[in-house]
């Protein structure tokens, strides 16, 4: 397939546009009138509602784009400054004219079904069938022209049908009702067009057998008898039209045309409706089993988001506030949570917004069918023996680590200055500092180790691989809970004086605070 024009694409680019309202306006009068020449007054008196400088911007962009051409036609003057003073004028491309008529039947066209024109194959079969190709070539024209215009509005009515019903049966949320008009759709209009293409089959298929020997000479006698075309051929290809394309013939006036519709009846085209038709159908029963086997026939909430969308449609930001409160009960929180697989959340952190997160997983029942019946085998419940073995040898580890800490502790007693301890002994020791109550005591839930802060005068630095701790005024003792500790001995021996003596202590043997008398 070629490159596409980038200069073609550009004559598409006003429907895109923010005024494409007013570019719409504006060209449907150009493409309305036969050789229009405006200027933006000359629009703008011919009832469209924008000022004159509104239009000449909007008739400047639409000539930068190519939908409209400005006017080369000469004007009087006296003088340079009447001659910038003159408006500029428009007229439409061809290209322009063209695209803006495909426009405007494309905008008047509705969602619905289209009406397939039957009728035009007997007509077809009829119009080939009566062909004398060594009539008038006048009239041979004419007939040609009445064939392939026939054949084209009839193909191209087929294929908006079949794209109708191509949108409906890809729908997963039909209910009782729109299926039963859906199945009269398919059984009895799909049906009528198959028997009618079936029927004039053979007939346009014998007619065109016929007429393909001859079909060079019949080209070529309407060619050369049209003496308005050729002379209109000689002036394009001489430089007459200005892009220098070729002038576009009508329909059934190439081999080509006639090979197309040849097999649109003979080949690909006829089979392409009935292999259509089998799709339509089976799926009309995929989807008359789905209703028949819910178990309520509301397997689909469609309408009620369709409802649920209108309403917050017509309300106001505070409303709207309130009705997604009371609808899905969000409560303005602004991170969801789902299931994800575990290796999709462990990269997702709790606090990344929904915005930025991966889609949360829906199940095939619910997004291709609309409904959440189970289907298919249960799933086999997954073993995680190992991962529990796993996390008891962590903990029995753990355990034991901290043990040989406490342990650890426990043999160093009043002498934390004198050692350096591991690691997992000065975590310990933090975590008992840390939880020491005013009276400098504190003592663990899971293993016997207690811990004396006791009042001192000047600092006391305990050493560990994982670094040291300076203690201010304090001095720090570790024993079992309940023992009596030669407090003063202890400090006394490493000469840090007390700052006082102990309530209910003498001077040489001090009580443990919270231990019994």
């Amino acid at each position: 397939m070629d490159e596409p024009d980038p200069e073609r694409l550009r004559l598409y680019r006003y429907l895109g546009a923010q005024e494409a309202a007013d570019y719409i306006a504006i060209m449907s009068l150009f493409t309305e009138a036969i050789l229009a020449e405006w200027s933006a007054s000359d629009v703008a008196a011919r009832g469209l509602d924008l000022t004159v400088e509104t239009i000449a911007a909007r008739c400047a962009y639409l000539a930068e784009m190519g939908n409209l051409i400005i006017s080369p036609r000469e004007v009087r003057v006296t003088s340079i400054a009447e001659y910038q003073s003159q408006p500029a004028r428009y007229t439409v491309s061809a290209l322009g004219a063209r695209l803006h008529r495909e426009v405007e039947a494309f905008l008047s066209v509705t969602g619905g079904a289209r009406e397939v024109p039957r009728e035009l194959l007997a007509l077809i079969a009829d119009g080939l069938t009566s062909l004398d190709i060594h009539g008038d070539p006048e009239t041979l024209a004419g007939s040609v022209s009445t064939i392939f215009g026939q054949f084209h509005e009839f193909a191209a009515a087929v294929t908006d049908f079949y794209t109708y019903v191509g949108g409906v049966i890809t729908r997963s949320d039909l209910d009782g009702d729109e299926w039963a008009g859906f199945k009269n759709l398919l059984l009895d209009y799909l049906d009528t067009i198959i028997d009618s293409v079936r029927r004039y089959t053979p007939a346009i298929c014998s007619a065109l057998d016929r007429l393909r020997p001859e079909l060079a000479g019949l080209l070529e006698r309407i060619t050369s008898n049209d003496s308005a075309f050729a002379a209109l051929e000689q002036a394009t290809s001489v430089g007459g039209v200005p892009s220098g394309e070729a002038v576009q013939r009508s329909r059934g006036r190439a081999l080509a045309d006639w090979d197309q519709l040849s097999d649109w009846f003979a080949g690909s085209g006829s089979r392409h409706l009935r292999d259509a038709a089998d799709r339509a159908l089976s799926a009309l029963l995929s989807t008359l089993k789905r209703i028949n086997s819910s178990g309520n026939q509301e397997a689909s909430i469609r309408r009620s988001f369709l409802k649920l969308a209108s309403w917050f449609h017509a309300a106001t930001p505070a409303e709207a506030h309130v009705l997604a409160t009371c609808a899905f009960g969000l409560y303005g929180s602004r991170h969801l949570g789902f299931p994800l697989p575990d290796e999709i959340a462990e990269a997702v952190p709790a606090t990344m917004s929904w915005w930025d997160s991966p889609p949360a997983p829906v199940p095939l029942s619910l997004r291709e069918r609309g409904d959440r019946v189970p289907r298919g085998s249960a799933a086999v419940a997954p073993n995680h023996l190992h991962q529990r073995r796993k996390l008891l040898e962590a903990r029995d580890r753990e355990t034991a680590r901290r043990a040989a800490a406490c342990a650890e502790l426990l043999a160093v007693g009043a002498d934390l200055e004198a050692v350096k301890l591991s690691a997992a002994a000065m975590e310990v020791l933090l975590e008992l500092l840390s939880s020491a109550t005013s009276g400098g005591f504190s003592t663990l839930t899971d293993y016997p180790v207690a811990l004396h802060s006791l009042p001192a005068i000047g600092t006391m630095v305990v050493r560990s691989e994982s670094g040291s701790l300076t203690v201010h005024g304090r001095s720090l003792v570790i024993a079992a809970p309940g023992a009596m500790v030669r407090t003063a001995a202890a400090i006394a021996s490493r000469g840090v004086p007390l700052a006082g003596s102990l309530p209910g202590a003498d001077a040489s043997i001090g009580a443990v605070p919270g231990a019994p008398r």
